[in-house]
């Protein structure tokens, strides 16, 4: 039987489940060399964190939903991607900008580099990315507030729609939770509202999408991909989604991952929860 950890094998269990849509309680005791009642344990601490769902006789990933409101879940898929991403959409920002970035767990890969931007004007409304800032005398932060949501660890609702109304950004840099043709998704309305009011305070848009986003769909439009300047995938997206973002008239640029991006890609998940 194995010995590993139970939260990190939870963590496996969780990416295996994710990656394959759904599985049987007696493969994943096969595959993960244990017993089918440490299976069925380790899948009642998955589902109450909201990472999957639990059926009869096995568990499927989370719907998008329940998906795009853990946070740390979100946190730890596409860590390679994202730093790829984020090391892309560098080349787009220069020192003495004002630089709005959302919530998204894409733009926690900009977090490193910030360094490089000072002077900086910042707006966010991501609670990590706030305490991650907040000490730094060369980055002039404007902090949005509002209903502080925790499973989002940051600050929702229209009081930080009404915010971002009365300010402009140099630049805005982004992520959404689904592409769907032309269409930028979002499970939630009220999460699509403020996405959209962070889009329309940025002179140039960017927008940032691993494979992943093209793979769901969701009920809420935000926008047109239109609405972006320029939008950077990592090089796992399929050519076919490549081609009709760019017949839109949008700049796409394919960010390459690296080998040091799997290998290093952890410490995003560590600057993270440092700043908690």
């Amino acid at each position: 039987m194995s010995s590993e950890v139970p939260a990190k094998r939870r963590e496996r269990i969780a990416q295996y489940v994710q990656d394959a849509g759904a599985a049987r309680t007696e493969d994943l005791a096969e595959r993960f060399e244990v017993s089918v009642m440490t299976i069925h344990r380790d899948l009642d601490a998955l589902v109450a964190e909201g990472w999957l769902e639990k059926t009869r006789g096995g568990a499927r990933s989370a719907g998008l939903r329940l998906h795009e409101r853990n946070v740390m879940l979100r946190l730890r898929q596409q860590v390679a991607q994202k730093r790829a991403l984020a090391r892309a959409a560098l080349t787009h920002l220069e020192p003495g900008i004002t630089l709005a970035l959302d919530d998204s767990t894409t733009t926690v890969g900009l977090l490193p580099y910030l360094g490089n931007l000072q002077p900086l004007t910042l707006i966010t409304n991501f609670l990590p990315t706030i305490k991650a800032v907040s000490a730094d005398p060369d980055i002039d932060l404007i902090g949005l507030g509002g209903h502080y949501d925790r499973s989002l660890d940051s600050f929702d609702g229209p009081a930080v729609v009404d915010q971002l109304r009365l300010l402009s950004a140099d630049v805005v840099v982004m992520s959404v939770a689904s592409i769907h043709n032309q269409w930028l998704l979002h499970p939630s309305a009220e999460t699509a509202r403020r996405k959209r009011a962070f889009i329309e305070c940025g002179a140039k848009r960017i927008l940032l999408a691993d494979s992943t986003k093209f793979a769901h769909r969701a009920s809420h439009k935000l926008g047109e991909i239109g609405l972006f300047d320029v939008v950077i995938v990592d090089d796992s997206v399929a050519p076919e989604h490549i081609d009709f973002i760019r017949e839109r008239d949008v700049t796409v640029e394919v960010a390459e991952v690296r080998p040091e991006d799997v290998t290093s890609g952890s410490d995003l998940v560590t600057h993270f929860d440092s700043h908690r």
